[in-house]
């Protein structure tokens, strides 16, 4: 605990940095690319309280005004359910039910949102206005309850229903392996290969944000397709067992894939990670909103925008522009970084990284080439 004390009173004594000015010319940039973010866990607001996401919001992170004002084109919607919060026999049945939610919101948005199944019609709805709702599973826990085959039927019906990424394992293994939480030393197992198999056939990118690193390695050996890790950050930068390693980052590129960089302030910045240890025991159970709101009452380390820049920096660095997205956890982590604090301020982004001397054929690939390219490569036979 003293530690920690040391480290928030060394933060006081740093000036707060200035907010990045977004210029007009950053802005053409901005809405210029196809912008695209990998995870956002608003659907547990929807489903459990109710969250109109059509209608803007003061609180939370995302809804369809906020990111149409950020220029978002597409974002992957995860759905999920807490392992400890349901018995297992409803983790299928209450995915569906978020799933169906998301279906609803896109008819009732008046054309404004539209469930997109693959990069094609990312693009074409990008191109007519429309903002793309993307459908990833955050957990493979969520094919249970059943016997192997009927997870595999389980998998089958969600790639049906639009589901375009699974996540292999979430802070607790599945039945595809471990995670970085509990049984780090956990790999693939043999229903997962199986499954992963599965998931190539359908189109179905697997995901290996929160996998054991035992897990990433066997699934970097197994896939014939590109993988992505859809909200993770750089361990050099922050050594988080959730951030990939440098040898990790050079495995992505050299399968294909990409690495889409956590906003998380607990992902970024190890000074913060460390002060708010204590604050995991009080938060556990609680929905994403209820951790929101306990971290803005405490007072937490700075953690400027520029830490995702330098984390953004460094996976384009050592797995090169071809393997580095976006992945915001918007409503999932409890804590953005300080100027952007929601999915309004996505030209920040692009603005930090103009300035730091990216080009434009590079930001493109950033804010949605890559992953667009990713799930096209999943969808070709």
């Amino acid at each position: 605990m003293r530690n920690v004390l040391v480290l928030l009173a060394a933060a006081a004594c740093f000036p707060a940095k200035p907010r990045i000015q977004v210029t007009p010319q950053d802005l053409k940039a901005h809405r210029d690319a196809v912008v695209v973010d990998a995870h956002c866990d608003v659907t547990e607001a929807m489903f459990y309280e109710g969250y109109d996401l059509l209608a803007r919001h003061s609180d939370h992170h995302v809804d369809l005004p906020r990111m149409e004002e950020g220029g978002l084109d597409a974002e992957f919607f995860s759905v999920f359910v807490h392992p400890e919060a349901i018995d297992l026999t409803q983790f299928f049945a209450t995915a569906m039910k978020q799933i169906d939610l998301l279906h609803k919101a896109a008819r009732a948005s008046g054309g404004k949102l539209a469930v997109a199944r693959n990069a094609e019609e990312v693009r074409d709805n990008a191109s007519r206005g429309v903002a793309s709702m993307l459908i990833g599973v955050e957990g493979g826990h969520m094919l249970l309850p059943g016997t192997e085959d009927e997870q595999l039927a389980h998998l089958l019906t969600l790639a049906g229903r639009g589901v375009r990424y699974l996540t292999l394992s979430w802070s607790s293994s599945s039945p595809f392996g471990g995670s970085t939480a509990t049984d780090e030393q956990q790999g693939l197992s043999a229903f997962g290969r199986r499954a992963l198999a599965e998931m190539e056939k359908l189109g179905v990118v697997a995901d290996l944000s929160h996998g054991s690193d035992p897990l990433f390695w066997d699934v970097i050996k197994a896939a014939k397709k590109p993988i992505l890790l859809t909200h993770s950050a750089a361990r050099a930068l922050s050594d988080h067992p959730r951030n990939a390693s440098d040898a990790m980052l050079e495995a992505v590129a050299k399968n294909g894939g990409a690495v889409c960089v956590d906003f998380s302030r607990t992902f970024l910045d190890t000074r913060f990670r460390l002060a708010t240890q204590d604050l995991l025991q009080k938060t556990k159970g609680m929905h994403n909103s209820e951790k929101i709101a306990l971290y803005a009452k405490e007072s937490l380390p700075d953690v400027d925008v520029t830490a995702l820049a330098d984390h953004i920096e460094h996976v384009a660095r050592v797995a090169g522009p071809d393997a580095v997205c976006l992945g915001s956890d918007f409503d999932g982590a409890p804590a953005m970084p300080r100027g952007l604090e929601d999915v309004s301020k996505l030209p920040v982004i692009t603005a930090m990284l103009r300035q730091r001397g990216w080009s434009d054929p590079n930001l493109r690939k950033l804010l949605g080439e890559n992953i667009l390219r990713v799930l096209a490569a999943a969808e070709a036979p």
